[in-house]
C-alpha cells in the first residue's frame, strides 16, 4: 500500500526516526513522542490485514477451482457471446417470463447452495470475518494515531504516510489535488529532515 506514496521509501524515514538527532525549534520531546510506536503499531496491523486477504482470496480461488462460480449460463445474445447470470434479477433482465426462466433460476439456486456449503466446509465466511476485523482495525489505529498530537517533523511525516495510505483512492489519484499536493508536502518535509541531519 505504501507504493502509492510517490518515491519515498518508507524504510528511509523509519531508519531516519531511529536516528539521534539535533532538535529543532519543531522537534522537541523526541524520545516521549508516541508516534513511531503509534506507526508500528499501525504496520503491524497492515501486514496482518494484507495476510488476511491473501488466506481469503486463496480459499475463495480454490473454491472456483473446486466448483465454479455460482452462476448459470444465459440464451446467447445477438453477439454470439457467452453470458453468465450470478443473480436472480440478472436472470430475470434476460429471459422472458416462462419455463425457461424457471429452469435457470432452480439451477442458480442450486449452484448457490453448493457454493454456501463449499465455502462453510472450506472457512470462507471466517476468513471474510477476519479480514473485515482486520480492516476496521487498521482504520481504528490509522484514526488513533492522526488525532495524536505531533511533536517533530518526522512524526508529522509517518501523520501523512498514513493518512495518504489509508484514505488517497489509489494510483489514479496521484496527480489530484489534494493528493498530489499532500505527497509533495511530505517529499519537503522528507528532504528537510534529511538536511537537518547532514548539518
Amino acid at each position: 500500500m505504501f507504493a502509492l506514496l510517490s518515491n519515498l521509501p518508507l524504510t528511509a524515514l523509519q531508519s531516519r526516526g531511529a536516528e539521534p538527532r539535533r532538535a529543532g525549534r519543531l522537534d522537541v520531546a523526541v524520545d516521549a513522542d508516541p508516534m513511531p510506536r503509534l506507526f508500528a503499531e499501525f504496520q503491524a496491523l497492515l501486514d496482518r490485514h494484507a495476510a488476511a486477504i491473501v488466506t481469503r482470496d486463496g480459499i475463495e480461488a480454490a473454491l472456483i477451482d473446486r466448483i465454479g462460480w455460482p452462476r448459470v449460463a444465459l440464451p446467447g445474445g445477438s453477439d454470439s457471446q457467452p453470458r453468465y447470470a450470478a443473480e436472480f434479477a440478472e436472470v430475470a433482465r434476460a429471459v422472458p417470463p416462462g419455463r425457461r426462466r424457471q429452469r435457470l433460476v432452480q439451477r442458480l439456486r442450486r449452484c448457490q447452495r453448493r457454493w454456501d456449503d463449499a465455502a462453510a466446509t472450506m472457512g470462507l465466511a471466517e476468513a471474510d470475518l477476519q479480514e473485515a476485523t482486520l480492516d476496521g482495525a487498521v482504520l481504528a489505529a490509522a484514526q488513533a494515531l492522526l488525532a495524536t498530537p505531533a511533536w517533530t517533523c518526522h512524526a508529522v511525516m509517518l501523520k501523512l504516510l498514513v493518512l495518504l495510505s489509508v484514505h488517497a483512492p489509489g494510483p489514479a489519484s496521484d496527480e489530484t489535488s489534494p493528493w498530489r499536493e499532500l505527497r509533495l508536502i511530505l517529499a519537503d518535509l522528507d528532504r528537510l529532515t534529511a538536511e537537518g541531519l547532514n548539518r
